[in-house]
Order: structure tokens, then C-alpha cells, then sequence
């Protein structure tokens, strides 16, 4: 016993920050470890939560310049944003059961063969007025709905077996919107003849 008196009195006391930080390791040594989540994973598990969330809500496809999506009333939109890939619209729409020929014009130009197709009715290739009551007994106009400048819905249950839904896109920079569409029901069982851009007449 007096050996360890003598002994501890040789132990120097203490500083308050030696103290301080025996305190601290003890703590820590007394903590439950636990599991860190980085911030790659995170943002993993973010991206993962908006996908699920996402694909629950439409069904859909497109690129930058457009998109397609199908509703749960069976009508399907086309948000159209730049006029480029006619192709992929054509194909985008086809996987969704629609038969289409898209078209997009540069400004100031329209299409060298007219008219291009024979439509199902007089809303194409017509007189340039329609006539009262057209929009319920012409399918090409119940076909399609536009919402917005961008955005067309269409209406499968208009549009019968075979028969193409052709848009037509003019870029109009200097009008009140970017662009102007028409929208027709060519004739199930013939074709749609391919558009050459040319200058309008003066």
C-alpha cells in the first residue's frame, strides 16, 4: 500500500484538456457504431424513389425534341418540343398502335406534292372553311385535340384500323406560336405520299 501512495504521488495531476479528452474517448468507445450513408449513395437511392414514383404515374417514351405518353383513358399525348426526328414520333407512336406520318417544315415552305393523300374527309384538301358542325361529324378533327401550342392529344377511338394520322408541322418563328399543325385521317389501305419542302409562292 505505501508503495502505492509513494507511486501515485509521482503522477503529475491532469491539464483540464487531457481530462476533457479522456472523457471523450470514453464516450465514443461507449456509443453504438453506426452505419454512415455517403452521399453517392444517397443520391442513388433518391433517383431510384423518383424512377419508381415516375413509371407508376405514365406510361411514355420521346426524346428532348418530343414526348409521347399514353393516359389512363387510353388517349395519347405528344408534347412536341423542337421539330426534328419526324422518324422516332412515327415510331413512338406506332408502338402505341397509332399508324402516323409526321412531317416537320421549315418556315415559308410547304410541301411539293399536294395533296399528299386521300383523306378520309373533307377537313383536308377541302375548300379552306369548315362547316358548321364539322367537328362532330369529321373524324379528323375528333381524331386530334390540340392543348396547347406543344402539346396534341389524340383520340384512338376515332381513327380505324388502317388509316394513317397524318401531322403536318409548319415552324412559323414570326407568328404567335412556334409552329402550326394539321392534323388528318388518310383513307385506311393507301398510302401517304412523302413531303418535298419547297419555297411558298410568292
Amino acid at each position: 500500500m505505501d508503495e502505492l501512495t509513494t507511486m501515485w504521488a509521482t503522477v503529475p495531476p491532469a491539464s483540464p484538456a487531457e481530462l476533457a479528452g479522456a472523457r471523450r474517448r470514453l464516450l465514443n468507445g461507449m456509443r453504438p457504431r453506426r452505419r454512415f450513408v455517403t452521399t453517392p449513395r444517397l443520391l442513388v437511392a433518391a433517383g431510384i424513389a423518383v424512377a419508381i414514383s415516375t413509371s407508376s404515374l405514365l406510361i411514355g417514351t420521346g426524346s428532348a425534341a418530343y414526348a409521347v405518353t399514353k393516359n389512363p383513358d387510353g388517349t395519347i399525348s405528344v408534347a412536341v418540343h423542337e421539330l426534328r426526328n419526324p422518324a422516332g414520333l412515327e415510331a413512338d407512336l406506332r408502338g402505341l398502335g397509332i399508324k402516323a406520318d409526321v412531317t416537320f417544315l421549315p418556315p415559308d415552305t410547304r410541301c411539293a406534292q399536294e395533296p399528299r393523300f386521300a383523306s378520309v374527309d373533307p377537313a383536308y384538301g377541302g375548300s379552306g372553311g369548315f362547316e358548321p358542325g364539322a367537328d362532330k361529324k369529321w373524324r379528323s378533327l375528333r381524331a386530334t385535340r390540340p392543348v396547347s401550342p406543344q402539346m396534341l392529344r389524340i383520340f384512338p377511338a376515332h381513327i380505324n384500323p388502317d388509316e394513317t394520322l397524318v401531322l403536318q408541322y409548319w415552324e412559323t418563328p414570326d407568328g404567335p406560336g412556334p409552329w402550326r399543325l394539321g392534323a388528318w385521317l388518310a383513307q385506311a389501305g393507301t398510302s401517304v405520299k412523302p413531303c418535298t419542302p419547297v419555297p411558298n409562292a410568292p
